[in-house]
């Protein structure tokens, strides 16, 4: 970029004025996320909820890909069926992301309904749906920052998602390991 010319927009091109639409698309109308995404939550709000919080530093996800939040076990319906059920979603643009993941309750004893959702004390299981290549990552590997990763009507705050599976003794997808000080691909001089 030259003379007055300044990268702006969304697109990082010299000169754009492209912004993100509503739905995390640079340059788009704000049509992509009317139900038209990879993972569709079917399940209503129950009021209870786990909150998971999706740092800007993730290096491994590209602005439209989308991230699900599943619990392995949780309650598939009104008749408490447990089983894998999606409890939030959201779409990556480049910037912090917040999911709400629903919490499944049972107020049969009083006579109310059983609603799914995630089950207390489950450990989440994130999915990626990577928008360049329509491909699906299922059980993914993360980097907790806060919280535990698990359903507990908290948080947890997660710094790196790794689309890959790390073999034992590696710390990253690209086969490196951690130096004497912990530091993943390290040179030991930061202990």
């Amino acid at each position: 970029c030259g003379g007055d010319a300044v990268v702006g927009g969304c697109d990082e091109t010299c000169g754009s004025i492209l912004e993100l639409d509503e739905c995390g698309v640079c340059g788009g109308d704000g049509s992509s996320c009317n139900g038209d995404t990879h993972f569709n939550i079917s399940i209503d709000e129950t009021g209870e909820s786990t909150l998971f919080i999706f740092q800007d530093v993730i290096s491994s996800l590209d602005v439209n890909d989308e991230i699900g939040i599943f619990d392995l076990n949780g309650t598939l319906d009104s008749d408490g069926n447990e089983g894998e059920i999606l409890v939030g979603s959201g779409v990556w643009n480049g910037s912090q992301l917040s999911i709400a993941g629903i919490m499944g309750q049972d107020l049969s004893q009083f006579g109310g309904p059983i609603l799914p959702g995630a089950n207390s004390g489950n450990t989440m299981v994130l999915k990626v749906w990577d928008s360049s290549t329509s491909t699906e990552y299922a059980n993914l590997n993360y980097d907790i920052d806060s919280g535990n990763g698990s359903f507990n009507g908290l948080f947890t705050v997660i710094s790196e998602i790794y689309l890959c599976d790390i073999p034992d003794g590696e710390c990253d997808c690209l086969g490196n390991i951690l130096d004497e000080c912990g530091i993943c691909a390290g040179d030991d001089s930061s202990c």
